[in-house]
């Protein structure tokens, strides 16, 4: 099979502002997944999707090929599924085929080529139509969720009632998708146009490489991550 590699990259970021090219232990968070990519040895072209010139140059420095969105896929509720269909559409119309889509979001600048092979590797082995990469769940997170179920202040209660208030050692494992790898062939994904339909496997990396940058304190931590790894 041969994918392609598709990384969105809008300009707007309302929690922390222009965070895709904000400065990340001396580049671009940008770069750490264009790098990645292009170290897995598993795309002849790495194509970074933005509205914005500026973001559009930083891609090329580090070696992707800019590719220049419409407007209307640049706001904040277009998923970044809807962007790499509109890659695939115009490469296909260009003459280019590819039979799976990879989106690699570039808040998650730790995941490495080793990551992205390996993902690729479980997907086909799988012979599913989508993968994502996921990451364990301390169970109490999940199981001992609690949710206000009306106005006043006593007014929680567990999510799941007390289906769950078993010890930690007996509650069933559970995953967050950690947004950093989203495989899915290309037919399955233009029809549901999400990667998370039917025939779903996951590919585990650890939590020191699933960090989801949203907010400052998720680029602190990244940043410190990265010191580590330096040191």
């Amino acid at each position: 099979m041969k994918p392609l590699c598709v990384i969105p990259a809008r300009r707007g970021s309302k929690r922390l502002a222009l965070k895709n090219i904000k400065p990340l232990a001396g580049k671009p968070m940008l770069a750490y997944s264009i790098e990645a990519a292009l170290h897995s040895g598993l795309f002849e072209t790495v194509y970074v999707s933005t509205e914005d010139t500026e973001i559009g140059a930083i891609a090329e420095r580090f070696g992707a090929r800019f590719h220049l969105r419409p407007p209307e896929l640049a706001g904040d509720l277009v998923s970044a599924t809807d962007v790499c269909i509109e890659v695939f559409q115009v490469l296909q119309t260009a003459g280019e085929t590819y039979d799976a889509i990879i989106c690699l979001q570039p808040s998650s600048p730790l995941r490495n080529a080793q990551d992205i092979c390996g993902s690729w590797e479980m997907f086909c082995l799988s012979k599913a139509d989508y993968l994502v990469s996921v990451t364990p769940i301390d169970p109490h997170y999940f199981h001992w969720a609690v949710q206000q179920n009306g106005d006043q202040d006593s007014d929680w209660a567990m999510y799941f009632g007390d289906q769950y208030m078993i010890e930690r050692p007996l509650l069933p494992p559970v995953f967050r998708p950690n947004g950093s790898i989203k495989i899915g062939r290309a037919d399955p994904l233009l029809e549901h146009r999400n990667f998370f339909g039917p025939h779903l496997a996951v590919y585990q990396t650890p939590e020191e490489r699933s960090v989801h940058v949203a907010e400052a304190f998720d680029f602190d931590l990244a940043a410190f991550l990265l010191s580590r790894q330096g040191a």
